[in-house]
């Protein structure tokens, strides 16, 4: 059980490594927004799609093996289990769903951004890539909510029955 302070310390930091993606990605969105106007945004996006990717995957990779195994290593805990630890099933329901989402839309979206940036860079049509950004910003948003939501339960589990 030495290795289960170490470990919840991991996770804890790839949390908030999550978290941080929640402010850059507010403030690189307003960015890339500013740049649109000025059709000058090819360079700010794939910056925003790398940022983006690089800390969703550390904080998603990150959380979801450590957080299997401190569910692994804890017998008090379980996988989905509603009846004793209600706060921690429904932060694992969160987090598929989230999964989900990034699988299903995020990748997608994202490879469809990339894709047009490379072929619309010499011609002037965005608005393949304007919708698809706006999809992409919507996601992230809603990703983002259910991250907070997942922290919210784990910071205050232990203060409400």
């Amino acid at each position: 059980m030495s290795f289960y302070p170490t470990l919840m310390t991991l996770h804890i930091i790839f949390a908030g490594i999550w978290l941080i993606n929640l402010v850059t990605d507010s403030v690189l969105k307003n960015k890339v927004k500013t740049e649109l106007k000025n059709n000058s945004g090819i360079q700010m996006i794939s910056l925003y799609l790398q940022f983006g990717n690089l800390l969703g995957m550390i904080g998603a990779i990150g959380i979801l093996v450590s957080g299997i195994v401190l569910v692994s290593m804890n017998p008090g805990y379980g996988f989905f289990d509603m009846t004793s630890n209600h706060w921690l099933a429904t932060k694992q329901i969160i987090t598929v769903i989230i999964l989900i989402m990034i699988f299903a839309v995020i990748i997608p979206t994202s490879k469809k951004v990339r894709n047009e940036i490379e072929n619309n860079l010499n011609s002037g049509e965005n608005k393949n890539l304007e919708e698809n950004l706006k999809k992409l910003f919507k996601i992230n948003a809603s990703i983002n909510g259910l991250v907070v939501l997942n922290f919210l339960f784990a910071i205050t589990h232990r203060f409400i029955g």
